[in-house]
């Protein structure tokens, strides 16, 4: 099987810098950004499968590429992005104001992964979810000749990075967080589940595109 892990497009909490929950929704750049990548892969004509994270920024993505290649997304909430609670909607600035302690132990990129988001999830519940679903989906197309694209965000996209590189599971994959939006990485996984990492945070296609 051959995954395409894709960021979704642009969205406004992007652009606004703010904390953001499950509503956020696409800029029109994003949206531009999720046209190219579905004419291309639609150009390819090689996804069978198409799986995304139900936050809005996620799936309104996955349904643009979709549109493309004659694919409805499959939801799987185990690709959404950490569940930050409380603080959705906040500005990060805002947010460091209320919550210097936190604030700090994240700017140091020494989260405990058994502290939560208040209303949210945990980072050790946020990487377990991640790994379920990465599992799931690798496991329903393992040993077959399913292109199976999978729309989700920069966190879990971070921890999938940091699998298949074989990096440590006790650290926060800081240094893997660099996908860009409407990126796409290409894995190889052979029947045995073993990775042959293939173009990585691949922009390409967003070339002819241009920010407003």
């Amino acid at each position: 099987m051959r995954l395409l892990l894709i960021r979704h497009g642009q969205s406004q909490g992007n652009v606004d810098a703010i904390i953001q929950g499950a509503d956020d929704p696409l800029t029109d750049f994003g949206r531009s950004q999720a046209h190219a990548v579905g004419r291309f892969l639609g150009q390819r004509r090689e996804a069978t499968h198409l799986y995304a994270s139900p936050l809005v920024r996620a799936r309104e993505t996955a349904e643009i590429i979709g549109s493309y290649i004659g694919l409805a997304p499959a939801l799987e909430p185990g690709l959404a992005e950490i569940n930050t609670g409380e603080a959705a909607g906040l500005t990060w600035t805002a947010w460091t104001l209320a919550n210097p302690e936190m604030a700090e132990r994240l700017a140091a990129m020494d989260p405990s992964f058994d502290e939560s988001w208040v209303g949210g999830e945990s980072g050790r519940e946020f990487v377990d979810r991640i790994f379920v679903a990465y599992d799931r989906i690798v496991t329903q197309h393992l040993g077959t000749d399913d292109v199976v694209a999978v729309v989700s965000h920069g966190g879990p996209l971070a921890w999938i990075s940091a699998h298949v590189h074989g990096d440590p599971k006790e650290q926060w994959p800081h240094d893997r967080a660099v996908f860009v939006n409407c990126s796409i990485s290409e894995l190889e996984i052979d029947e045995e589940g073993a990775h042959t990492i293939g173009g990585w945070n691949q922009t390409s296609h967003l070339e002819m595109i241009r920010e407003a």
